[in-house]
């Protein structure tokens, strides 16, 4: 049979377990309460969230051309913003890179050296 301590004990501990519960009941209540207030907030400003996905509300339409000159100005951007080449001496603007200079004397026998690499050479081309 169960004394009176055993009685006390399964009392604190149902009590403890309880409260537990409770509190994490409370928890979950506020928080949805909170998610459903941000919802209706983000919906006065027009973005209406469901269990199906974001819908957006927009004031104006943009048709096709609208969307052609936008990526164009996020291409142009891209292209401002990317590096390459030299820095210049101002060292705020860029340069394309320099290109090589060759002497007239060693261009002439390297364009000759390297103007048809699939042409045979003369001396392949030798009578027998």
């Amino acid at each position: 049979m169960a004394g009176w301590s055993d009685m006390i004990s399964l009392f604190l501990t149902v009590s403890i377990f309880g409260g537990i519960v409770y509190v994490i009941l409370l928890v979950v209540q506020s928080v949805s309460q909170g998610v459903e207030s941000a919802k209706e907030g983000l919906k006065t400003k027009g973005v209406h969230i469901t269990d199906k996905g974001v819908a957006v509300k927009t004031s104006k339409r943009f048709d096709r051309e609208d969307y052609v000159d936008a990526t164009q100005r996020g291409i142009v951007k891209a292209v401002g913003a990317s590096s390459y080449g030299k820095r210049s001496e101002s060292g705020d603007h860029l340069s394309p890179p320099a290109m090589a200079s060759r002497s007239s004397s060693a261009s002439s026998a390297d364009d000759k050296k390297h103007r048809n690499p699939f042409k045979r050479s003369s001396s392949s081309n030798a009578k027998d």
